[in-house]
């Protein structure tokens, strides 16, 4: 992965309010993208947050809302499919619980990749 960032970058997922939060700086490091799509990729084990130009139909695509960008240091997606998948994919996630997952950066890619080897419980 020679185009991937040295900054580790984090995101949190809550199974039990199907969350996602991401941190505001990711964002900039993606190129403060107006929408974003979570990505599971159960054969490799990953997770990505790719940027897209507009809403893709049948996607997960989530718009980023300007307004919600300015407050808090993190960014918070609810997504009942992307949670699902998760723990259909990651038997080490239990529905229920907070996880952080770390990854990086390809810029070049406008792409955030995240291992599921990474998977650490948050606990309360």
């Amino acid at each position: 992965m020679s185009n991937a960032s040295n900054v580790v970058v984090t995101m949190a997922v809550d199974t039990k309010k199907y969350g996602i939060r991401i941190h505001k700086a990711l964002f900039r490091q993606l190129g403060e993208p107006r929408h974003i799509q979570l990505l599971v990729n159960p054969d490799d084990g990953v997770v990505a947050i790719q940027t897209v130009e507009k809403e893709m139909s049948g996607g997960q695509t989530h718009r980023i809302v300007e307004k919600r960008m300015q407050s808090e240091s993190s960014y918070e997606i609810y997504s009942r499919p992307f949670i699902r998948k998760l723990l259909e994919v990651e038997p080490g996630i239990e529905d229920g619980w907070s996880y952080r997952l770390t990854g990086n950066v390809i810029p070049s890619l406008r792409v955030a990749v995240f291992s599921l080897k990474t998977l650490q419980r948050i606990d309360r």
